[in-house]
């Protein structure tokens, strides 16, 4: 199968689910596309970032198309720090996701299927990590120090 897409060029697709991560699954020609920040149920217009043999890399450079799950993030560092990818996407439907990828996993090798519960989502679901990325680097007088890009 000749792969249907290269590195660098632009394409308009549909984001038909989302993975794991919560990042956006399309497909060209039946070859499968994870697009970072796409939501499912959008048209966007995407850069491809890497391809492998079975699927390639992708960011969003317009939405066409918007979910009605879509939200403007409420932290100004949201992209870069790495700590909640998943801010650009009403936190209800975030529990949806979750739940979807552990019912995939648990039912993916069974022979008797059985049903995940609701994620029990909190209260105030922000202020809290269960990931943190701090980026490290060299102040002017070469003394190391942690970039805290969060608010």
């Amino acid at each position: 199968m000749e792969i249907p897409v290269k590195k660098n060029k632009e394409y308009i697709v549909d984001i038909l689910d989302n993975g794991f991560e919560g990042e956006g699954v399309a497909k060209i020609e039946g070859y499968t596309i994870f697009v970072q920040n796409a939501i499912k149920g959008e048209k966007v217009k995407i850069l491809i970032l890497k391809v492998l043999t079975s699927h390639a890399f992708a960011k969003v450079l317009e939405i066409i198309e918007e979910s009605e799950f879509r939200k403007k993030p409420d932290c100004l560092s949201y992209k870069r720090c790495g700590g909640c990818n998943l801010r650009h996407m009403e936190y209800k439907k975030t529990l949806e996701i979750k739940k979807e990828a552990v019912q995939n996993l648990i039912n993916k090798n069974l022979k008797r299927k059985i049903e995940v519960n609701e994620v029990v989502g909190m209260e105030e679901p922000y202020f809290y990590r269960n990931k943190a990325i701090y980026p490290v680097g060299l102040d002017k007088n070469k003394k190391a120090i942690v970039r805290n890009f969060c608010k």
